[in-house]
């Protein structure tokens, strides 16, 4: 009898034991799993049945919405070669537009200013204030499209394409290009005839909710009266000085400047919006931005203050670090971090970008060893890209020191033809990131290269 129990004892041990040893390799390998995610080609091989997700962010000079289309058509046209999927017809609009609604860009939050908080009340430009109605405000909000793109192997790909260009349109429109008119004279290129698109904040999409707005009329122009002066400068330098400088490069200092807690705010809320209450293993994202996309995206994932969103500060702070667990990769277009980081030297010791949160929640998340890599940054430039700045060792040792496990990388990549060793199109050079083959390898190969 003794024998027996003592014989029984052992058998449920060694049971006990082996049930424990799968369940071990079974957590390592979702742990393995998880960590393998470094491309959009790894995420898609390990998500199984769900959607792998695609946070898209624009950058500086955006015209309107649809800046992801290009990546996404990019990625059909190599996803046989890359992936060893096929897509099924192209990019799908699917949902509605979603605009950010919380906080400042509530409805009717102060009925005694015209419907404006008071924070947007006091912005002005040269002493004119930017916003003086509900219905201009209503026009600037930012506001995130979503697209599906499907395989027919039934896996798919979800793009939250996040659009915060509306915030910074008024302030272009009605101080900066009419005076332009006056100097340098007006651009008119094939998609971007800016005095068009500021009589009309965006025309040409249909399918969801257009909020437009006519900001020459606002500030006392018609187009005709605009387009009828003449143009002073050559054809380069007028392109040079109206479209990278006016419409370009303006949306960098605002970005830093005393509209950074707006954008981020719009942003912060369209982030809220696309993440899944029923985020699990397999729900993996990567984030593509482009040039000033970059600092919006980690510096709002760093944000502590949740107050202009009228969000309990535990439930915004919540949502981010899930987003942040499951954020395998992020891929940096142009990126303009170091640049960027100008407007800080006032704050050395704070971090202000989300590196140190992503470390955290990944580490967390993943429960793997100190040092191991958890996160990827790949930021792309090309060396005749005037507008892209490495994120070099100083910047690494301060935000991604080793132990963290985010490997930062940095690429070179030549997105035009250079003449005679002379020039290269800035315009193609800052662009075209989202078509160049080189990129796109990177992005969607598994193994990443």
């Amino acid at each position: 009898m003794m024998a027996g129990l003592l014989l029984m004892a052992m058998i449920l041990t060694v049971s006990t034991a082996l049930s424990q040893g799968k369940t071990g390799m079974s957590s390592q390998s979702m742990v393995e799993e998880a960590r393998q995610a470094s491309t959009l080609g790894g995420a898609l091989a390990v998500a199984g049945s769900e959607p792998v997700r695609i946070l898209y962010i624009h950058g500086i000079g955006a015209t309107g919405s649809g800046g992801s289309l290009e990546l996404q058509q990019s990625i059909c046209r190599y996803a046989r070669k890359l992936m060893h999927q096929e897509c099924m017809g192209g990019p799908t609009r699917i949902g509605r537009r979603e605009y950010a609604d919380a906080g400042i860009f509530a409805p009717d939050v102060h009925p005694g200013s015209g419907g404006l908080d008071p924070k947007v009340a006091a912005i002005r430009y040269m002493g004119a204030p930017v916003w003086t109605t509900w219905e201009q405000w209503h026009a600037s909000a930012p506001f995130v499209d979503h697209y599906r793109i499907r395989f027919r192997s039934g896996k798919s790909i979800l793009v939250d394409e996040i659009n915060w260009w509306p915030l910074v349109i008024p302030i272009k429109c009605r101080f900066i290009m009419p005076d332009e008119t006056r100097l340098a004279g007006k651009w008119k290129g094939r998609s971007d005839n800016y005095l068009n698109i500021c009589s009309r904040q965006e025309a040409g999409v249909t399918g969801v909710q257009v909020r437009s707005f006519n900001w020459l009329q606002a500030a006392g122009y018609t187009l005709r009266e605009l387009n009828q002066r003449p143009n002073r400068a050559v054809l380069i330098n007028r392109w040079a000085k109206v479209g990278v400088m006016d419409w370009r490069f303006s949306d960098a200092f605002l970005g830093v400047g005393p509209l950074r807690r707006f954008i981020s705010d719009g942003v912060a809320d369209l982030l809220a919006k696309c993440i899944p209450d029923s985020a699990n293993r397999t729900t993996h994202f990567i984030a593509v931005t482009h040039s000033l996309g970059s600092y919006l995206l980690t510096s709002t994932l760093a944000m502590q203050q949740w107050d202009d969103l009228g969000v309990p500060a535990n439930v915004m702070q919540d949502r981010f670090d899930r987003l942040l667990q499951h954020l395998d990769a992020a891929f940096f277009f142009a990126n303009q971090i170091p640049l960027l980081t100008l407007a800080h030297l006032d704050q050395a010791s704070p971090r202000f970008f989300a590196f140190d949160q992503w470390s955290r929640e990944r580490n967390a998340y993943l429960n793997v060893r100190p040092g191991e890599t958890v996160g990827r940054v790949v930021a792309w430039s090309d060396p005749d890209d005037v507008l892209t700045w490495r994120l070099g060792a100083d910047f690494q040792r301060w935000e991604t020191p080793p132990a963290s496990g985010i490997r930062v990388e940095n690429r070179l990549v030549r997105n035009g033809v250079r003449w005679f060793w002379l020039v290269e199109n800035p315009e193609s050079a800052h662009d075209n990131y989202a078509r160049n083959p080189k990129v796109l390898r990177a992005l969607m190969e598994n193994p990443p290269l």
